[in-house]
């Protein structure tokens, strides 16, 4: 070997030998693997009509869903857990639809109404308050990665980004139907006829990270790469959001394990080869005819408006060509391609009678239409399974944005289709979903765990139980303001922002525990910075907002003991807490404790903790037990 090559290129040499090794290994080993599997196609099979099994379930079901769930039980030699009682159901079902706890008033009148309809009644009436709608929108902004700065070196602030997670709020309020919701949240600024609320809905396409700087450097090559990542970020938001298949694996090469080939990719990164980042005006053709019409200056009234209204959305331009990229390499162009859906969904059909060259607005229009079309089997299946993940703790799929091979297999297929169906039956209407599985015997179920049941199914998958669960950051946070008598139930508007900015060439946070109503918002109206963490909030495993997080960390860390105990947010709200026990309980004691124990715990004091409580507070002050209420398993945990 000539020495001239150096001791780089000799190490190089046997490099690339291994790692070609290793890969050839790797591919046998995933084919292998795939050939005894369950076939990984199985979400692209059309949603199949399920009829409802016939068991003999001696009564125990109260919808078809506990037919399907009864079945599994059965089968593998289990029986579900009697109903829970009502103290717990009201609290599972309140923080399950609005992410705080009941008051002791609410809990009173649930258990006086010892009518059939008492559940469904409440259930109703926890969807028709505006709670829901600020509760169900966290889990979608966690799918849709949604952050108020750009995130990268500068991390500036998106000054209107806020619109948007306003508008998945009023969505779920008001019960938009989720193929609207899908339909304008990829086109809502091309639909006819064009709203405010679907130009605001495009910010999913934009709501990821945004390398300000890489897209303005230059050199053409490195803004083209950098252009190649925005875009990788919609395709794969838009794949794992809606359809639960990661397109974005397809980038470089065709997917290892779904039939999803490179062309796929490339045809849906053409329908949105004309989406950039920025601001724009939410005002419609509509509002400007008003303006003109009412106007004395139309023009200066128009320009004013549209400087009043500037959402952080998708800003559409003419698109460039896109063509196949070998390997992903911007230097490698293949074919031309046209925009298209998946291949591997046979109805409806992915050629969306298109050209390369057709207008942008189009491509967004015909995929959205395609994306939710009644007989595309992805949607209602993937949105079905998230809201199961998050009234069960689990998807029937466990991987809820990877439907594919490499993901989870249905526990129970038959009744994710039936579920499915129905969700396309009732008109695509999340509240009747949430309904039908509140009201279930399934979901009703004590928590409380069997030996014989846990030797068998120690997780829980067949559902022979309610797993009982941890609330997530939010909750614990807006619970601590709730029982404290100091939450700000304001809705909608600018968040607020509990840090000091320092823009020094580039956007520095330094997090501030500030005092006053504003502060004492829901968490959901805190601005998400990308680059400010929140020590109460990091430490209960609260996702990086860059990221598309379909399901949250749950960790046990001393970090979490650390943070409730100390953190100046959870000393002032026991403080508060205090304050409304002075108030509202009177000079005694016992009925300080009693009062504490019902707002903080749903329930009655048991007499040894009146007894032991007693002498904690006068030793060390009401403050004190609070704050020891406040850092309790049963206040941070749901059964």
């Amino acid at each position: 070997m000539d020495p001239a090559l150096g001791l780089s290129t000799l190490w190089a040499i046997p490099m690339r030998f291994v790692c070609k090794v290793y890969f050839l290994v790797w591919s046998a080993a995933a084919a292998l693997a795939a050939a005894t599997e369950v076939p990984g196609d199985w979400a692209f099979k059309p949603v199949r009509r399920v009829a409802v099994p016939e068991v003999k379930t001696g009564g125990w079901d109260r919808n078809p869903i506990d037919a399907f769930v009864y079945r599994r039980l059965a089968e593998n030699g289990l029986r579900p857990a009697p109903q829970a009682e009502r103290r717990t159901l009201i609290r599972r079902l309140t923080f399950d639809l609005h992410g705080l706890p009941p008051t002791p008033d609410e809990i009173d009148a649930f258990l006086r109404d010892d009518s059939d309809r008492a559940v469904a009644e409440l259930v109703d009436r926890l969807l028709d308050s505006p709670r829901y709608g600020e509760r169900w929108a966290r889990h979608w902004l966690d799918v849709a990665r949604f952050s108020e700065s750009q995130g990268f070196e500068r991390d500036k602030i998106r000054q209107n980004a806020w619109r948007y997670r306003d508008y998945v709020i009023d969505a779920f309020n008001h019960d938009l139907p989720y193929d609207r919701f899908m339909r304008e949240q990829v086109a809502g600024d091309v639909l006819d006829p064009p709203t405010r609320a679907g130009i605001i809905a495009t910010g999913f396409l934009v709501a990821g990270p945004y390398d300000e700087v890489g897209n303005g450097q230059k050199s053409q090559v490195m803004r083209a790469r950098v252009r190649e990542e925005d875009l990788e970020d919609i395709v794969s938001a838009v794949g794992q959001t809606f359809l639960g298949v990661t397109v974005n694996c397809s980038r470089c090469h065709d997917h290892k394990f779904d039939p999803i080939p490179q062309r796929d990719y490339y045809s849906i990164k053409a329908v949105f080869e004309g989406i950039r980042h920025g601001e724009r005006s939410i005002l419609t053709a509509a509002d400007k005819l008003e303006i003109e019409a009412r106007g004395t200056a139309p023009r200066l009234e128009i320009a004013r408006a549209e400087d009043r209204l500037l959402a952080y959305a998708a800003n559409p331009r003419p698109p460039e060509p896109t063509y196949l990229l070998n390997r992903g390499e911007v230097l490698e162009k293949g074919e031309r391609m046209t925009a298209r859906g998946l291949a591997a969904v046979t109805e409806p059909a992915a050629d969306l009678g298109l050209k390369p060259d057709s207008p942008e607005a189009e491509r967004r229009r015909r995929f959205a239409d395609w994306l939710a079309h009644p007989a595309n089997p992805l949607p209602a299946r993937v949105m079905m399974n998230r809201v199961w993940q998050h009234h069960f703790g689990r998807g029937l799929v466990d991987t809820p944005s990877d439907f594919g091979a490499s993901g989870g297999r249905p526990t129970h297929p038959e009744l994710l289709d039936w579920l499915a169906g129905t969700f396309l039956r009732e008109g695509w209407s999340l509240k009747a979903m949430h309904r039908l599985i509140l009201t279930s015997a399934t979901y009703l179920q004590s928590s409380e765990g069997r030996p014989s049941a846990l030797a068998v199914d120690a997780d829980n998958r067949w559902l022979w139980r309610y797993t009982p669960r941890r609330l997530e950051a939010e909750a614990v946070r807006d619970s601590m303001l709730a029982v404290a008598g100091t939450l700000n139930l304001a809705t909608g508007g600018p968040g607020y922002r509990p840090f000091e900015l320092v823009i020094d060439n580039t956007h520095f946070y330094l997090p501030r525990d500030k005092v006053g109503p504003e502060f004492n918002r829901r968490t959901i109206y805190r601005i998400g910075v990308q680059s400010l963490r929140d020590p109460v909030l990091d430490s209960l495993d609260c996702p990086d907002l860059s990221t598309k997080t379909p399901v949250r960390g749950r960790t046990t860390t001393p970090i979490q003991a650390l943070a409730l105990m100390n953190d100046s947010f959870v000393q002032r709200q026991a403080a508060d807490f205090a304050a409304r026990l002075r108030r509202e309980a009177g000079g005694a004691a016992p009925d300080r404790i009693r009062q504490a124990i019902r707002l903080a715990f749903g329930r009655d004091a048991e007499p040894d903790e009146i007894s032991a409580a007693g002498p904690l507070i006068e030793q060390h002050g009401l403050p004190q037990f609070c704050w020891a209420l406040l850092n309790a398993n049963e206040f941070i945990h749901v059964r």
